[in-house]
């Protein structure tokens, strides 16, 4: 299921989709979150999930400064030959997300990291493309590369996990941090999507002061990173 991991978490530089008839949700306590969902108890799902990613990259001083609209949806998000769960538009700052509803009627056996998609992973894909939008907000330069954010963005999202479930899927994937000297590529993004997540969220925790690693993230203009 490599292809569809690296797949169903993505960035997108497109247009976003018209919810003139959706009513947007302001999340409680949350400036900059919209939610088009005539649902509550989803609405409520998702600025949860949202809260829990912004809390996590806060503290690295990596906050939203515009609203970021949640858009939810009932058909597949194609991307590249595969479908999506959820999709970032950088251009209007919207995420398309499919609701967990559709990503079970529509898709057969709809997993993550291997495990069944389950409503703990589904929080997991919402912080995965909040982290997106956030991390958009802070580039100092325009990427090339769909790696930096991609560290990011799957960081938080093994970051909201629980930590029990976070440690048995980083015990599967048999992986340690990125060390000093190694690359962080999107070769090894397309073929180890697990793997490069467990290896940067172990990298980003570790790291007694992990700021000035950000900085080289939200500064770089290759197509890969390396690791001081």
């Amino acid at each position: 299921m490599k292809s569809l991991l690296i797949l169903v978490l993505c960035f997108e530089v497109v247009s976003g989709c018209n919810a003139a008839s959706a009513k947007a949700s302001l999340c409680p306590g949350q400036q900059y979150v919209d939610v088009l969902v005539a649902d509550p108890p989803t609405t409520k799902q998702i600025c949860e999930a949202a809260a829990l990613a912004v809390d996590f990259l806060c503290q690295f001083g990596i906050r939203p400064k515009r609203s970021i609209q949640i858009e939810v949806i009932e058909e597949q998000i194609a991307h590249s030959g595969y479908s999506a769960y959820g999709s970032y538009d950088s251009k209007n700052d919207r995420i398309r997300l499919m609701s967990f509803a559709a990503i079970h009627a529509q898709i057969r056996n709809p997993q993550m990291y291997g495990e069944p998609l389950d409503v703990v992973h589904y929080i997991g894909v919402i912080a995965h493309e909040v982290a997106h939008a956030v991390v958009q907000h802070n580039l100092h330069t325009k990427l090339v590369s769909p790696v930096p954010q991609e560290y990011l963005a799957y960081a938080t999202q093994f970051a909201v996990l629980p930590v029990e479930r976070r440690n048995r899927i980083v015990k599967k994937m048999n992986v340690t941090a990125w060390e000093s000297g190694d690359v962080i590529s999107d070769i090894y993004l397309g073929f180890e999507p697990g793997k490069f997540a467990a290896k940067s969220y172990l990298h980003l925790i570790q790291m007694p002061d992990p700021n000035p690693f950000i900085a080289i993230l939200l500064n770089a203009k290759w197509y890969y990173v390396y690791v001081p």
